[in-house]
C-alpha cells in the first residue's frame, strides 16, 4: 500500500502558522524591537516584523526562522540590511542623499516616485542597515517607511 505524503508547507494549515508566526512576532515587536515612539509612528508593522526577524536570525540562526524570512518574500543573503521604501513630501536632496549614505544607508534616487493627486507622498528604494532604523525615523523629513522586501500576489480575480 503506497503512502500518501503531503508536506507541511502544502497543507492547509500551513498558512494558518504562518500567519499566527506572524502575529506573535508583530507583538514581541511592539513590545521589544525599539522604545522609540518616532520609529513606531513612522515604520509600518511589516518593517518592524522583517527588522526584528533580521536581528534575531543575526543574533540566533535557525533554519526555521531564515525559512519563515525567504517564505515571506525576504532577501536572506545578507541578514543586515532591510531594503526599505522611504516616503517624503518631496525628492531627496543631495544633502539629505549625503546625510543618509553616512549612516550607511544606500539610496536608489532613481527609483524616486513623485507625489501624486492620489498619493501626498513620494517614494523612493534604499538599502537600510537594520540598526539605522531609529536614526532614519528621526529624520524630520521622512513621513513612512515601508519594506521593500514582500511576497506580492495578484488581487485581480476576474478575467482580464
Amino acid at each position: 500500500m503506497k503512502s500518501a505524503h503531503l508536506s507541511f508547507k502544502h497543507s492547509p494549515h500551513y498558512l494558518q502558522v504562518v500567519l499566527v508566526s506572524l502575529i506573535l512576532i508583530g507583538a514581541m515587536v511592539n513590545m521589544s524591537c525599539t522604545e522609540n515612539t518616532v520609529t513606531k509612528t513612522k515604520a509600518s508593522s511589516a518593517l518592524l516584523v522583517q527588522v526584528a526577524l533580521r536581528q534575531q536570525q543575526q543574533a540566533t540562526p535557525t533554519a526555521e526562522r531564515l525559512q519563515q524570512m525567504q517564505t515571506l518574500g525576504m532577501r536572506t543573503d545578507y541578514l543586515g540590511t532591510q531594503r526599505i521604501f522611504i516616503y517624503m513630501a518631496q525628492q531627496l536632496t543631495p544633502a539629505q542623499i549625503t546625510e543618509l549614505t553616512g549612516l550607511g544607508i544606500t539610496i536608489y534616487p532613481d527609483s524616486w516616485i513623485p507625489p501624486l493627486a492620489n498619493h501626498p507622498n513620494g517614494f523612493v528604494l534604499a538599502d537600510m542597515p537594520v540598526d539605522k532604523l531609529d536614526a532614519l525615523a528621526a529624520k524630520d523629513y521622512v513621513i513612512k517607511l515601508d519594506t521593500a522586501e514582500q511576497q506580492l500576489q495578484p488581487q485581480n480575480f476576474s478575467p482580464s
